[in-house]
């Protein structure tokens, strides 16, 4: 456990100063990743990942371009996946490229 310090005294959690709006679209994400991974083929399963949401938005991440293209391609699935989930306002699904490294 992390607890923040001021001069050798320990107070409370850092955990604490999380707001809990930002622990609750964390958690929203995580269930939006599960519904996915329940819902999808194996060849694209662990190479996206929605990183954000809002009531008409989902936007997810894919590994590679092979995977965004499909995604793209597939789109009406995947917003339909969202929407029996509960999601009736969403009208848009936005898909990005995961960031590469660079060797540094």
């Amino acid at each position: 456990m992390v607890y923040h310090t001021i001069n050798r005294n320990f107070m409370k959690k850092i955990s604490d100063f999380i707001p809990d709006k930002v622990i609750k679209k964390k958690e929203r994400i995580d269930e939006l990743n599960a519904l996915l991974k329940s819902n999808l083929d194996n060849k694209v399963i662990n190479r996206i990942n929605v990183i954000n949401f809002s009531e008409s938005v989902v936007i997810i991440e894919c590994d590679d371009s092979s995977v965004a293209s499909i995604v793209k391609f597939e789109r009406e699935k995947y917003l339909q996946i969202f929407k029996n989930f509960g999601m009736y306002n969403l009208q848009d699904l936005k898909v990005k490229l995961k960031p590469t490294r660079q060797p540094g």
